[in-house]
């Protein structure tokens, strides 16, 4: 009898888990995004660089056409990398890789279903706002997810990124938030990645931002002119 009572509380617990990160996760219902946007980028031992462009997603694809410091074109397709240069007609190609989705948080849904919450408590953020702070744990890489959430407007102010050995790889910081279409974008959107070669920081800020309207799908297709040189990253 305890055997069995013990079972229908853990599964009412792995319920009740998968039901709160779903209604986390439900806040950011962005199908596609039609932007513009300003990364500036800072990697150890190189210099600052300031890129600006329009940012289309739409699921699981994405193309950025970058105007300034020069022409480039950034397709995701598939979980497939393609980097073009126009001016240098050099075309850089990855094959399988881990794809960004439409929303900069929306990387949930691919693997919501491995996520258990190991812990939740109150936390502050900002100037005394309150929040959550979850413990969240990928049962399939034990990867560690600590997750701060704003406790009223529900949507993510910090997500720090463990591997199982607990070291940090990744912070992202969601901040400048619009509420467009009835849902809550970060307008400015920090990543602090941890590398072998040191530490790289990409600070975007979007602009004229839409949200959930059409895009066409023939625009994450590369139309590539003769003579372009192939390269694989």
């Amino acid at each position: 009898m305890k055997h069995a009572v013990y079972i229908i509380c853990l599964l009412f617990a792995m319920q009740s888990s998968a039901d709160e990160i779903d209604s986390i996760i439900n806040n950011f219902a962005v199908e596609s995004i039609d932007a513009t946007i300003v990364q500036v980028i800072a990697e150890t031992g190189k210099p600052r660089i300031r890129y600006e462009g329009r940012y289309r997603a739409y699921k699981q694809n994405m193309r950025i056409d970058y105007s300034k410091p020069f022409p480039q074109i950034v397709i995701i397709k598939g979980g497939n990398l393609q980097w073009y240069y126009p001016e240098s007609k050099e075309l850089w190609v990855m094959h399988d890789m881990n794809a960004p989705v439409t929303h900069p948080f929306a990387q949930f849904f691919a693997f919501k279903d491995r996520i258990v919450i190991k812990k939740r408590e109150n936390t502050y953020y900002g100037f005394f706002k309150s929040a959550y702070r979850y413990i969240l744990v990928d049962t399939a890489t034990q990867t560690t997810i600590e997750l701060v959430i704003d406790k009223q407007k529900r949507y993510p102010v910090k997500k720090i990124t463990y591997t199982a050995d607990n070291i940090e790889i990744m912070q992202e910081l969601y901040e400048d938030y619009m509420y467009i279409n009835t849902v809550w974008f970060p307008a400015t959107v920090e990543v602090i990645a941890r590398t072998h070669n040191g530490t790289t920081r990409n600070v975007t800020r979007y602009y004229n931002v839409h949200l959930n309207v059409k895009v066409p799908p023939d625009i994450f297709t590369l139309q590539v002119p003769k003579g372009v040189r192939v390269k694989h990253m």
